[in-house]
């Protein structure tokens, strides 16, 4: 069985370019991977192909057009971990981490899921792919897997050992067929029909076991050679055999070895910092040592196609290279690196807090944090930030854009520099205990900033989880304040954090519930200053949890928040600090089913929680993928899952939405992804008003957009005469348009009006734009 994706020429166009990368279609999704995380390349017919963490690029020679392939864009799976291309068939092979396979032909994707959706128990990951006569041989945890190429399908499983090795490699040499595991290698005839029999194998002899201190690793042929890579456990302790009469001889040692490719006339070994190349006498005549404007390598995999090599380097991206004086990199826009754990939008910026917590201790990742302006990516990586040398820090958990200066942003850590200030990626302050009012967390020396926020004025909010008061905030002025918020909360982990319209703060404070607090009209007058703990006590609050994992304010100045036991929100949030005991309750949302009653998402574990522009709630969970609801809650809209959609992952880190046009971001475990929703900000100005497409080609039958006018406005649409052709109402400021009439058939070509009115007598609505169809 196999599913097919077909991808045409127009489609390419338009979604798979990367012009077309910026340009994201109603209810479509792109990925945000990272150009610098090769993991192998492969050549076929004048296209290099090189597989990244979370995609694909392809590279034409001739042309040189670039084009990312993604698992939005018609790739079947996630995370590429094998390559491979049939000259004989023109055939790319797409192995994946959980054993899925595509198959590509002229631009069509067929899947083959056989592996991933078999029964067998083990590790499916396809580590390896080798094509031999049109036959393409996996090597996978649950064995040796055959596909016949021209009827896509399953042909043979092998299973040279019935102890459950997992298959690293294979290499066809002279008349036989070489399988490698961690311990060893075994061989069988090519030419058996057999080999399903595990008494058909043997494993070689005459190869030490080096299992105690290590693993072997690759296998290739070359000429008439046989070549084994063994990976030591120390650091350049590698060491690549070459096999002769069944003996394992030296022929490199102490190196770190990445990969080994038999390339036509060429053996090329890559090793941390060089890509080696030995000819057919298995004597050196290149060494790439270098980048030219870059650094050194970290080559995984490499492919010559005439005088150049092709790298694909887990730093730096695909390579191009003559030597190690002449390269270039073939790369795209992305962010630097895939991983990301916190996001927020404002105002055409997008910042990304790369780092991350296992559980509530540290990941030790220096891979900061990241920007993105009108899609072009801009990276603060910590070991690239001098104010950053030679500093204790890591981890940025939490994010923040300064409203009055959006290329200001800000970065919580869980380290010895608990806060940073960047301007347009490079850092420009820094704030530990000796220059702020940071309090340290258990670990002597080290913060622990859980969340940040600015408010309207500029003033940056900080939660500082693990101190005596948690909740403190930096001036635009440069100025430290901080606030005594009752004891319960003293020392306590603290989560989210949010800024509502009222300037009330709300932050979450594991274990122990919510935190509301107002500074009034003095920040540094603590006679105004009001707050109130809320519980999962009956009239304190009557939180589902203690531990609140998300916070939102709607339009109508209600508080959402999700915890690992469901839902509630906060109709009374404006009278807060005022009600009486049991006026400031969460409330369960509850559907009534003839005499039953159930409350909206259960309970269900919430991660996140986002507002968008027609104030429904988009909703983030722990394991069941991402949930819209209607603005009042009642109803789901949307259930995206990693089995119905493109969604990455069910888990659900974060979610931010670029309110200007709709586009959702999903931070999940693994990696970054958006979609292209609906609904957006209203304006009640029409400053920005957009339609797409337009014209509307006759190919096209996807939703004409119309965005950029006012909150939830009646929308018609019609011809140049006046005659209504279409209404609608919008989501927030977006509406949309089939192309079709009321009566359901294609609007015939010619220009059509766009009108919009609001529910306000002194609004008489008004012409906002105009679309062109064409059949």
């Amino acid at each position: 069985m196999f599913s097919m994706r077909k991808i045409g020429t127009l489609l390419i166009a338009l979604s798979f370019s990367l012009a077309g990368f910026t340009q994201v279609g109603m209810g479509q999704w792109r990925m945000h991977i990272s150009p610098n995380s090769a993991i192998d390349v492969v050549e076929g017919n004048g296209v290099v192909y090189t597989i990244m963490n979370n995609g694909m690029l392809e590279f034409d020679l001739n042309e040189g057009e670039k084009t990312v392939w993604t698992v939005a864009n018609y790739l079947s799976d996630v995370s590429p971990s094998a390559l491979a291309y049939d000259k004989g068939s023109a055939n790319l092979l797409i192995g994946y981490e959980n054993g899925n396979l595509d198959i590509i032909n002229k631009n069509t994707v067929y899947n083959l899921p056989a592996i991933v959706q078999s029964s067998v128990n083990g590790q499916k990951k396809i580590n390896r792919i080798i094509v031999k006569d049109g036959l393409a041989y996996l090597a996978t945890g649950v064995g040796i897997v055959v596909v016949n190429l021209s009827k896509r399908e399953i042909r043979d499983t092998y299973n040279p050992t019935t102890s459950g090795a997992n298959f690293l490699d294979l290499a066809f040499f002279q008349d036989s067929i070489y399988a490698l595991t961690e311990a060893g290698v075994y061989v069988g005839n090519a030419n058996n029909s057999f080999l399903a029999d595990p008494g058909q194998w043997k494993l070689m002899p005459n190869i030490l076991d080096y299992t105690a201190n290590g693993s072997y690793t690759q296998l290739e042929a070359f000429e008439d050679k046989l070549f084994l890579a063994y990976n030591h456990e120390f650091y350049s302790g590698d060491t690549v055999f070459q096999i002769v009469n069944s003996s394992a001889t030296i022929f490199l040692d102490e190196i770190e070895i990445y990969g080994l490719n038999g390339s036509k006339s060429n053996l090329l070994v890559s090793t941390s910092g060089s890509v080696y190349n030995y000819d057919q006498s298995l004597i050196q005549i290149d060494n790439v040592y270098q980048y030219e404007n870059a650094g050194f390598p970290d080559p995984q995999n490499v492919c010559i196609v005439g005088s150049d090599y092709f790298i694909a380097d887990s730093k730096w991206g695909l390579i191009k290279a003559k030597n190690a004086f002449q390269s270039s990199s073939i790369s795209f826009g992305g962010p630097r690196y895939n991983s990301a754990y916190r996001a927020k939008w404002i105002d055409g910026t997008l910042a990304v807090a790369n780092g991350g917590l296992n559980g509530t201790a540290p990941l030790f990742s220096r891979k900061g944090g990241a920007t993105m302006v009108d899609d072009e990516w801009t990276s603060t990586v910590i070991n690239e930030q001098p104010m950053l040398q030679g500093t204790d820090a890591w981890d940025f958990i939490s994010t923040a854009i300064n409203p009055k200066n959006t290329k200001e942003v800000a970065y919580g850590s869980y380290s010895a520099v608990p806060l940073v200030i960047a301007n347009e990626g490079v850092v420009t302050d820094t704030f530990v205990f000796s220059n702020s009012l940071i309090e340290e967390t258990g670990n002597v020396g080290w913060g622990y900033i859980s969340d940040i926020e600015y408010d309207s004025k500029g003033n940056l909010w900080v939660a500082n989880a693990n101190a005596v008061k948690p909740l403190k905030v930096r001036t635009e002025d440069g100025l430290w304040f901080d606030f005594n918020v009752g004891s319960a909360v003293n020392s306590k982990i603290t989560g989210r954090l949010l800024i509502d319209n009222n300037n009330t703060k709300w932050m979450s404070v594991i274990g122990t519930g919510l935190l509301a607090f107002n500074e009034g009209d003095n920040i540094d007058d603590a006679s105004d200053d009001n707050f109130r703990l809320l519980t999962t006590t009956t009239n304190n609050g009557a939180l589902p949890s203690a531990s609140v994992e998300a916070i939102a304010e709607d339009f109508d100045g209600n508080i959402w928040i999700g915890t690992p036991e469901g839902m509630r929100v906060l109709y009374n949030a404006t009278n807060v600090f005022d009600a009486s005991p049991g006026q400031f309750e969460f409330q369960k949302l509850l559907i009534e089913f003839g005499e039953n009653v159930e409350i909206v998402l259960g309970t269900t574990h919430i991660t996140a929680i986002e507002i968008d522009g027609a104030n429904r709630k988009w909703i983030g969970t722990a394991s069941s993928g991402v949930f819209l609801l209607s603005p009042d809650g009642l109803a789901v809209e949307r259930n995206f899952t990693a089995e119905n959609s493109s969604l990455l992952s069910n888990s659900i880190l974060d979610i931010t939405i670029n309110q200007k046009n709709g586009e959702v971001f999903f931070i999940t475990e693994d990696g970054m992804i958006s979609y292209r929703s609906d609904a957006s900000q209203g304006d009640s100005e029409y400053e920005s008003v957009n339609v797409f497409p337009n014209p509307v080609h006759p190919e096209y039958s996807g939703p004409i957009t119309i965005q950029g006018i006012a909150y939830n406005s009646d929308v018609k649409i019609t011809d140049v005469s006046g005659k209504l052709i279409y209404k609608t109402i919008s989501n927030g400021g977006t509406a949309t348009w089939s192309g079709k009439t009321l009566d359901g058939k294609r609007a015939a070509t010619g220009v059509y009006l766009i009108w919009t009115s609001i529910d306000d007598p002194e609004f008489k609505g008004r012409q906002v734009g105009k679309v062109v169809l064409i059949n």
